[in-house]
């Protein structure tokens, strides 16, 4: 069995199409595990219908992700996001891969249907950093980063995170979740094909969101939460001259997310 684990909070624009690609996939042994942060809109009203546990957590994402591994039951467990769909047949190939040895999968996404400038630049960034995947999955400043785990391993290595950042971390909740487990594992493949992202198309809620995760990772550095891998991740794309349109429309977004990410670093929630 598959476990699936999706964090939400006022989720109902998205969460109906991300639930239906999980229960439209191929392979059906799946458990659904919605993790809440107390929704005010319909989120679980629409949760309700396909979820096979619900919890509340009135926290951030690296919390929520816990609830859900600790409620899993599956062999396996995916992280997955309230704005991602599926690709049909993912979790079929997902167990071949791990049939193979495999401990971990990340998995090869891109935007969904991209139109606005804004998913324009999300597209062209995930295209660079997968099509470079050797500069880009690393446990220590990567930004491919693994979804997919087996789950004796992921419960295992989720007990070394610190249960004091568990309510404070927001913007780097896989990236701390891989730290641990290459500690224990660096067995990691690709899925092809495998999910799609609705990327924020609107630059005011963009604005919103990097200023929450610069005060949120102020506050990780302020108790000494991994600040080798944090610090690592504040850094331009590196232009790559055989695609350097996708390396320029990278560095815009990273120019876009940076700016309030660090207004929010030096001047939020003080």
């Amino acid at each position: 069995m598959i476990t699936v684990t999706i964090p939400t909070y006022n989720s109902e624009k998205t969460l109906r199409a991300t639930l239906e690609s999980v229960k439209c996939q191929t392979y059906k042994d799946v458990e659904i595990i919605i993790v809440d942060s107390y929704s005010v809109d319909d989120t679980i009203k629409i949760a309700k219908e396909y979820a096979d546990k619900i919890c509340k957590y009135s926290g951030t994402l690296l919390g929520a992700r816990g609830i859900g591994i600790e409620k899993a039951k599956g062999d396996y467990i995916l992280l997955l996001d309230s704005d991602q769909i599926l690709e049909p047949t993912a979790l079929d190939r997902a167990l071949v891969l791990f049939e193979q040895g495999n401990d971990m999968l990340w998995l090869y996404e891109r935007s969904y249907h991209p139109k606005k400038l804004l998913e324009i630049l999300y597209d062209a960034d995930r295209i660079l950093t997968q099509k470079y995947v050797d500069d880009f999955i690393k446990p220590v400043g990567g930004t491919i980063l693994p979804r997919l785990y087996k789950s004796s391993l992921l419960k295992r290595a989720f007990r070394n995170i610190p249960h004091k950042i568990l309510p404070l971390c927001v913007a780097h909740d896989h990236a701390i979740i891989y730290y641990e487990v290459n500690k224990l594992s660096d067995k990691i493949a690709m899925l092809g094909n495998a999910v799609f992202h609705r990327e924020p198309w609107s630059w005011i809620n963009l604005f919103k969101k990097t200023y929450r995760y610069g005060i949120t990772t102020r506050k990780l550095l302020e108790n000494n939460a991994y600040p080798e891998l944090i610090k690592s991740k504040n850094k331009f794309r590196k232009m790559k001259r055989g695609d350097i349109w996708l390396s320029i429309k990278s560095n815009i977004l990273r120019i876009a997310r940076g700016i309030p990410y660090k207004l929010g670093y030096y001047f939020g929630g003080r």
